[in-house]
Parts: structure tokens; sequence; C-alpha cells
């Protein structure tokens, strides 16, 4: 009777098995569709994030390089015209070298009276 009554066991713990193995199953199932759930939700979390911040990187990259440009622009008028007066002062040193012209002809000697 030993053995039968150990066959009746193993019977029975087979069977447990095999249910608790199909639930273990079912519950592997579960947990996976609520794993793919949850990543297709953060990625489309990443992506939302990635294009707020694509736009506001392209946002203020073009606001800098406005800036910039405006930074520049001002920098060459300002060196024009720092050139304009450096070649009029050349231009007049040249005429009172050759004796064309007097220093007290000249048109801006009041500003460069201070420095002499």
């Amino acid at each position: 009777m030993n053995l039968i009554n150990s066959m009746q066991t193993l019977k029975n713990e087979i069977k447990a098995s095999r249910g608790k193995r199909e639930q273990d199953l079912k519950d592997i199932r579960r947990d996976t569709k609520q794993v793919q759930q949850d990543t297709r939700r953060a990625i489309a979390g990443f992506e939302k994030t990635r294009q707020e911040e694509a736009e506001n990187l392209t946002r203020d990259l073009t606001s800098f390089t406005k800036d910039l440009s405006q930074d520049v622009d001002t920098l060459r008028q300002g060196f024009q015209q720092d050139q304009a007066e450096v070649r009029k002062e050349i231009l007049t040193a040249s005429r009172i070298w050759h004796g064309k012209a007097s220093a007290i002809e000249k048109p801006d000697a009041k500003e460069d009276e201070g420095e002499e």
C-alpha cells in the first residue's frame, strides 16, 4: 500500500504543480503586457520631452544667432567708421607732410589738441 500511497501523492503533486505552472505563466503574460504598456507610455513621454527640448534649442539657437549677427554688424559698422576716420586723419597728415595743408586748417584739430 505504501507504493500506491506514494504514487497517489506523486500524482497529486504533479497535478498541483501543473496548476501552479499554468497560473505562473498567466501571471508572467499579464506582467509582460503591463511592462510593455508602461514602456510604451515612457517612450511616448520621452518623445514628447525630446520634441519640447528640440523646440527650445531651436528657439534659443535662432535667438543666439540673431543676436550674434546683430553684434557682428554693430562691430563692423564701428570698425568701418573708425577706419574712415583713420583714413581721413592719414590723408590730412599726408597733406600736411607734403605742405598742401597746415595743421591749423585741419578740421578735426580741436579734438586732437588735447592729445598733443
